[in-house]
This record gives structure tokens, C-alpha cells and sequence, in this order.
């Protein structure tokens, strides 16, 4: 980073858990709510972006979903509909600005769209995104969720598609070419169903897998700092 950063860590009561999450702002109100994946992901694989972010004067908050992360706790319990709330939580409990951004990647690319019903959002940056069948929402993660998400072409029937048809604010969404998680059907999709948005934008990166940032950066800084770029410009007034 060009310039010192000011992070401090935020703890938010949610059910029986408390998340953990930091801020990195000069300001009372951040202006990107920044959502990791699934898995064994957590905020971590996004402070490099976000002090990036930082660096030209975008202002960030990350928090760890319930088994991720600081935060801990049992995954398996958990669902998309309880990561939804969390991140409910998180932005109530901030009282950030409407309208504020949002990046999510992976799984938390539904939740960010999920996102779309409760606050108003300028912009949307969906990286290497998961959709899903709403009969899968409210599932824990341990009692079936796979085996519905598993389904073939389960992703089509998710009513992220009607969410994003009423989406007026700005879209990119950023693919890896070379992605085996995420079917290009829903790459797409979510492009296509954006028919309202005041801008949108699709980016492959190229020869990039499921972890794009993470590719671009040690094989083809150029093209990282071309989809850094366009980030930016999305965030940006």
C-alpha cells in the first residue's frame, strides 16, 4: 500500500455467534461490503484487493461468515439463507450508507444478489459467481445442500435471475476461463438477466481458474491490473 491504512476490527453479535470483521476507511461509513466464498475461505483472501482498494481511496468492511475465519463455529449448520442474514447483521450494525457497493465471490455472489431485496446497492461486483435453486436456501449445509445444488442445471432455476432483471445500479462480473466450479451457463445467465442495469460489464480472465485473483497476479500481472482497473471504476462516483 502507497498510503498507511486506518483498519480497525468490528465484532457483531448474530444468534448465538459473534462475526469478526475489519474495517479499512478514514470514514464513519465504508462504501464496499466485500463477501468471501465458501470453503476454507475467509476475509483474509481479500485484504491484498481491499488495501489495493484503499490505496485509491475506496474505504471497505469484510467480515469471516459463521465457520470461516476469526469468527469460527459450526459450518455445517449453517445455509445460504443464515449467510444472507449475517450480512444483514453486519450492514445494520455498521448503519453503512445507502447506497453502498458490494463484491462478492462465489457462493457470497448469491448472497450479494440476495442483498439486492433489502438495500439499495450502486454497485455490484460479482467474481467467479455461484447461483442457486431457492430450495436450497434455507437448507443447512449438512442436511442435503449438496445433493440439491449437485442436481444438473439446479443453478437455472434460482431466482437470482428475476433479483437481477430489477437491478438499476452498476454490474461487472468478473470469470476465470479456465474456471471448473462455476458452469459458463451461469457466467451468462446473470449477464443476460442484468437487462435493467445502468451499466454492466463481463470479464474472463484469461487461462484463470476458479481463483482468478490469485492466477492473474502471479501469471499475468497486466491483465490483473486491467480488472483492478475496471473495479475501480465501478466503485468510483
Amino acid at each position: 500500500m502507497s498510503e498507511k491504512s486506518e483498519r480497525h476490527l468490528i465484532q457483531v453479535n448474530f444468534e448465538t455467534h459473534t462475526l469478526i470483521g475489519d474495517v479499512l476507511s478514514r470514514s464513519n461509513s465504508p462504501q464496499v461490503l466485500v463477501l468471501h466464498g465458501a470453503g476454507d475461505s475467509n476475509r483474509g483472501r481479500f485484504q491484498m484487493l481491499r488495501e489495493d482498494l484503499f490505496a485509491e481511496g475506496i474505504s471497505s468492511v469484510a467480515f469471516d461468515f459463521v465457520g470461516h475465519g476469526d469468527t469460527g463455529g459450526d459450518l455445517k449448520g449453517s445455509s445460504l439463507s443464515s449467510r444472507t442474514r449475517q450480512a444483514c447483521r453486519v450492514v445494520d450494525s455498521l448503519n453503512l450508507q445507502q447506497p453502498f457497493s458490494v463484491i462478492g465471490a462465489s457462493m457470497s455472489a448469491y448472497t450479494s444478489v440476495k442483498l439486492l431485496q433489502h438495500y439499495q446497492i450502486k454497485s455490484l461486483i460479482l467474481l467467479v459467481p455461484a447461483m442457486y435453486t431457492p430450495q436450497a436456501y434455507s437448507i443447512p449445509f449438512n442436511q442435503g445442500f449438496s445433493d440439491i445444488i449437485r442436481q444438473p442445471q439446479s443453478w437455472d432455476r434460482s431466482d437470482a435471475w428475476r433479483i437481477l432483471a430489477d437491478y438499476t445500479g452498476r454490474l461487472l462480473i468478473v470469470a476465470g476461463e479456465n474456471d471448473q466450479i462455476i458452469p459458463r451457463g451461469v457466467i451468462n445467465r446473470i449477464y443476460d438477466s442484468a437487462v435493467n442495469a445502468a451499466e454492466r460489464e463481463l470479464y474472463m480472465a484469461p487461462n484463470a481458474s476458479h481463483f482468478v485473483f490469485t492466477d492473474l497476479r502471479a501469471n499475468n500481472p497486466a491483465e490483473f491490473d486491467n480488472v483492478f482497473g475496471q473495479i475501480c471504476n465501478m466503485l468510483k462516483e
